[in-house]
């Protein structure tokens, strides 16, 4: 790849302003991210340096090589290009590299909720030998999280945000297909894909990363045509009679988010558990926003 020296000396001087990573979530400097005038020494360094011994290392290295060298040719974004050249040069001393914590970028503390618990069912699969049974799909799946919370966290680029999710989503559910024990010949059952969207507190707001969410179950249902089963639930903060209400309004917010997709009101069936079936096991009174959530399988 040709370093752009002009273009990035030209940024060098607004680079920290624009730095996705360069403060926590109190708004505190912290040490965590890339350095813009070191670009092209990272991204060198990570083509030319040690190549991974294992197959899930060696396709990880290529996405985060390639994602930065997009960062860098298509946006101009040096900064985060930086960053993901020396992450990819990472990957040979550590191929087990853990896709990005959200609590490292600026979001806020809902928000990084939300992400964890999506990035906990990644690294799950992960460890559970998807990245030895499935090597390519694993890099693309840590590959596509990460620029979706890199996206997301500059929030302009809201195509490529869609993009990297849905992305995301497809690598997901080709790693949460569990290998058939039966013969080629037999018929497989026909599996239901489970989308998760999550609430504030004491809130039936959908968020925009809900949005996407219901935009991917929308997208999954025009394929089946089949049956959804919607499920809305509470945390154990506040009144049990309450959080069952709650849950019902969560439920029906889905349920008209959907149905402004184009879905069918009557391919549809809604329930509603309360704080009854929590996420994260909590004591009484607990506030959880893994547990505000609002659950949607599409046969």
């Amino acid at each position: 790849m040709q370093f752009r020296s002009s273009v990035l000396f030209a940024l060098g001087g607004v680079a920290m302003l624009s730095a996705c990573s360069s403060v926590d979530n109190s708004g505190t400097a912290v040490a965590y991210g890339g350095n813009p005038l070191t670009y092209g020494n990272s991204v060198s360094s990570a083509i030319s340096g040690q190549e991974p011994s294992t197959s899930f290392g060696k396709a990880l290295k290529a996405e985060y090589i390639a994602y930065a060298q997009r960062e860098a040719d298509e946006w101009y974004d040096f900064f985060d290009a930086d960053f993901f050249a020396k992450k990819a040069g990472k990957v040979a001393e550590n191929e087990t590299l853990l896709p990005e914590d959200p609590a490292n970028w600026r979001f806020s503390d809902e928000e990084v909720a939300q992400k964890r618990a999506v990035r906990d069912e990644l690294i799950a699969l992960l460890d559970d030998g998807k990245r030895e049974e499935k090597p390519e799909t694993a890099a693309i799946a840590q590959a596509r999280f990460d620029c979706w919370i890199e996206e997301s966290e500059e929030g302009w680029q809201n195509d490529l945000i869609s993009q990297c999710w849905k992305d995301f989503e497809a690598a997901m559910a080709e790693l949460r297909k569990e290998e058939m024990a039966t013969p080629v010949a037999a018929v497989a059952p026909k599996e239901s894909r489970l989308f998760t969207i999550f609430f504030d507190f004491d809130s039936v707001a959908i968020t925009p990363v809900s949005e996407r969410v219901l935009d991917a179950a929308a997208e999954q249902w025009a394929q089946s045509m089949g049956t959804i089963n919607v499920v809305g639930h509470a945390d154990s903060s506040g009144a049990a009679a309450y959080n069952l209400k709650l849950s019902e309004r969560r439920a029906s917010a889905a349920l008209s988010e959907l149905t402004g997709r184009g879905i069918k009101g009557d391919s549809v069936d809604t329930d509603a558990v309360g704080e009854g079936e929590l996420l994260i096991p909590t004591p009484d009174g607990v506030r959880e926003p893994r547990n505000r959530r609002v659950t949607i399988s599409v046969d």
